[in-house]
């Protein structure tokens, strides 16, 4: 028989507690970590462009967002907040769609060839275009990359999925959590 809640024991060890969880919540806790250093960086970046336009509060607003908003939903990862999470990490695509378009002054598909016109480039040269001279088209993708890794972990297949489920033998417990329902120990 399954403990309730308020039956479980409450663990306040850390390491404990970070066993516990699956391995989408790894996932999803190692992207907003890997969220806090991006908005690290985005800040350090955006300096002195934060003065200028609006714009470039955007990615800080978003980040700082997911990292709280994240964290608060990751804690109830079973009670809706992979949900919230998987809306979260959805946002990202337009938040680095909006950084490309802004980076690009609207042109990304023109500034995109630019970019891949490096690789004609001999290394040590600059191909005339100075380095700084304009903001990096593709670096809000990195909000893309953050975004698709989370939404793979939220909507991931647990040990509730079926395709998970045909694949596990008798007695195969995997992905389940102590006092989860088919726990017998």
């Amino acid at each position: 028989m399954a403990l309730s809640l308020a039956e479980r024991p409450v663990r306040t060890d850390r390491v404990s507690w970070w066993r516990e969880r699956s391995v989408n919540e790894r996932v999803v806790a190692a992207v907003l970590a890997g969220s806090a250093l991006l908005l690290a960086e985005v800040r350090f970046e955006h300096r002195v462009v934060l003065a200028e336009t609006w714009r470039a509060w955007l990615p800080l607003g978003y980040a700082a967002a997911l990292l709280l908003g994240g964290s608060v939903a990751l804690l109830r990862w079973q009670r809706g907040g992979r949900t919230v999470l998987a809306a979260l990490f959805a946002l990202a695509f337009v938040v680095g769609a909006l950084g490309m378009w802004f980076h690009s002054g609207g042109h990304p598909l023109t500034h995109l060839v630019r970019v891949l016109s490096a690789w004609r480039v001999p290394p040590g040269q600059d191909g005339g275009m100075r380095i700084g001279s304009a903001p990096p088209v593709l670096a809000p993708g990195a909000f893309w990359g953050l975004g698709l890794i989370g939404l793979i972990a939220c909507l991931g297949d647990g040990p509730d999925h079926p395709a998970v489920g045909a694949k596990r033998g008798a007695g195969d417990r995997r992905g389940e959590r102590p006092g989860e329902e088919g726990d017998q120990g």
